[in-house]
């Protein structure tokens, strides 16, 4: 298991991490947006808040975490392998099992070293980026290929427009911008197939898409 949340406020996110953490302790990551940049902290672990400062920053857009489970009990940490994982163009989180994983690699990343499927996620999105005019469609096209299980939190590197999205795997969002793995009070379930876009300036999510299902199935 892992969890995905985010939040505009510095101690929503922290009330956030601690109502997820219970799904994995092996690797965290917060991500702060600020001043169309984009700062990445991982953890071996979990975060410590008292010593996390941010990286100085006071102008933050929005924060984004992560809480990893390891995969197997053989796994070490390793920073390139801990989400999110990161192109020119993208940030991606995931909670869920892509199924298809194999596949999308021999068709269209078959020089791809990374061995976890969210970097597959995130090749595909980088590529399919040159040739869409519009990062949706660029999302669009990619979860439409996938299959299994996902809940992803999408960041446009170019823009720091925020997605999120899910399959089988569990989403909640609510009124203030906020998104989380575990549900709480005033949270929404966000539909599968939707990709929901983040406003800034309303802090509310706005459905901003959809794309194909193609999992019958159901994972946490």
């Amino acid at each position: 298991m892992c969890a995905i949340f985010g939040s505009f406020d510095k101690t929503m996110l922290e009330v956030l991490y601690d109502a997820n953490k219970e799904r994995g302790n092996f690797a965290s990551s917060v991500v702060c947006l600020s001043d169309d940049d984009q700062y990445i902290a991982k953890y071996e672990g979990d975060i410590n808040f008292d010593k996390f400062n941010y990286a100085g920053r006071k102008d933050i857009e929005y924060l984004l975490g992560h809480v990893q489970a390891p995969t197997s009990a053989k796994r070490t940490w390793n920073y390139n392998t801990s989400h999110p994982f990161e192109s020119m163009t993208w940030l991606v989180s995931h909670n869920g099992v892509l199924t298809n994983e194999k596949k999308l690699r021999r068709k269209h990343t078959r020089f791809l070293e990374n061995p976890v499927d969210t970097a597959v996620i995130v090749e595909l999105l980088e590529k399919y980026s040159q040739v869409n005019k519009t990062p949706i469609n660029t999302i669009k096209q990619v979860l439409s290929m996938l299959e299994g299980s996902f809940a992803l939190s999408i960041v446009n590197c170019e823009t720091n427009d925020v997605f999120i999205a899910r399959v089988g795997s569990v989403l909640h969002y609510n009124n203030k911008g906020n998104y989380t793995t575990m549900p709480g009070t005033g949270y929404k379930v966000l539909p599968e197939g939707v990709i929901m876009r983040l406003n800034k300036k309303t802090k509310r999510w706005n459905k901003a898409g959809t794309f194909e299902v193609k999992s019958p199935f159901t994972f946490v």
